[in-house]
């Protein structure tokens, strides 16, 4: 059974289903009665043919189908695509560190070039150290952020820094085994900060007198 709209403008009773455009106009007057909401159409004259007849319900219908199964080949696309970005970087994974698949994509699509892709399965628990120790985030902020050399190393690596130099403003003794604990480094890779702490000594002593000054100092973790 055909589908019939009256014009509100001239009274026609021929409308024309634009399936092209999205539109049914009126054949009369050409005023556009309303919008079809159409994503897909088949390609085939017979169907064109029952569009007609139908006002474009078998098509509707086909149109969602099509729809569904676009949906769910572009979901599958992703997670083919998102495997394997996954499997690329995990061929450089290291014991203990996690991908950041979201930053891996992300470097995939050149979105974020300079996104880490790589962390350490403890470095959440590590960065809470800043929270709760005050001059220990003075230190990571005012000192080492602040320096080209120590900024560069990795937020575990930075935290251990600023525990290291922390223990240096207060005269207190550095040890290495409860550094490790607490950062969850090596202590062959402490003591090479310890070294690296000495090394920038003459670069950074001016901001350690200032946090001397400034910051009342905090009882070790």
């Amino acid at each position: 059974m055909a589908m019939h709209m009256i014009c509100p403008y001239c009274g026609s009773q021929e409308p024309v289903y634009d399936y092209i455009h999205g539109y049914i106009v009126c054949s009369s007057c050409g005023s556009i009665l309303d919008t079809l909401f159409i994503e897909f159409i088949e390609d085939r004259p017979e169907d064109f043919e029952v569009m007609k007849e139908t006002g474009g319900v078998i098509s509707v219908r086909r149109g969602i189908e099509k729809k569904k199964v676009k949906v769910l080949m572009r979901n599958y696309s992703r997670m083919r695509f998102e495997v394997f970005v996954y499997e690329k970087y995990a061929k450089k994974i290291k014991k203990d560190i996690v991908i950041d698949l979201d930053a891996a994509l992300k470097r995939e699509a050149r979105v974020d070039l300079h996104t880490r892709v790589y962390h350490h399965k403890d470095e959440d628990k590590v960065l809470s150290i800043l929270s709760k120790d005050p001059l220990v985030n003075k230190i990571f902020e005012h000192i080492v952020n602040s320096d080209p050399i120590l900024s560069a190393r990795t937020p575990r690596g930075k935290v251990a820094l600023a525990l290291i130099i922390r223990n240096i403003i207060e005269n207190k003794p550095i040890d290495i085994m409860e550094l490790s604990r607490l950062t969850s480094m090596s202590p062959v890779h402490i003591r090479r900060l310890v070294a690296l702490v000495r090394k920038r000594m003459p670069y950074i002593k001016k901001r350690i007198d200032e946090i001397k000054t400034n910051v009342v100092l905090s009882n070790p973790i």
